[in-house]
């Protein structure tokens, strides 16, 4: 696989095929959402905890509009809509992915909630 494909096969199982999702990272991954002001996450079994524990009960769509690669450096650009405790949320990310020997090593996610359909109570 080739580094877009390795990010794509991250981006499509994430919530999905975790197993497949998580094959792709290193086991010492740094994960990071900047703006959102957390701490970043270094390893993949910590990541796949964190996002067990906060992440959606599932994914109701998910599309990628874009995959550019340079180098060792992948962006993924999309969106997702997914379903929490009953709650349907969609969010827009451009993620910001590092490659080295066929694995993930760093992952920078920004995040946007689509707040577009909101409506004032």
């Amino acid at each position: 696989m080739d580094n877009k494909q390795i990010v794509k096969q991250f981006i499509e199982n994430l919530f999905v095929d975790n197993d497949k999702a998580y094959s792709v990272l290193s086991d010492n991954v740094r994960v990071n959402w900047p703006g959102f002001g957390m701490e970043g996450i270094v390893g993949k079994e910590n990541l796949r905890e964190f996002l067990g524990n906060g992440g959606p009960d599932k994914v109701l769509d998910l599309k990628i509009n874009n995959i550019i690669a340079e180098n060792n450096i992948v962006i993924g650009e999309g969106s997702i809509v997914t379903e929490r405790d009953s709650k349907i949320e969609t969010s827009h990310f451009a993620d910001v992915y590092t490659v080295d020997n066929g694995k993930i090593v760093s992952l920078k996610s920004y995040m946007v909630f689509d707040k577009s359909n909101e409506t004032e109570s």
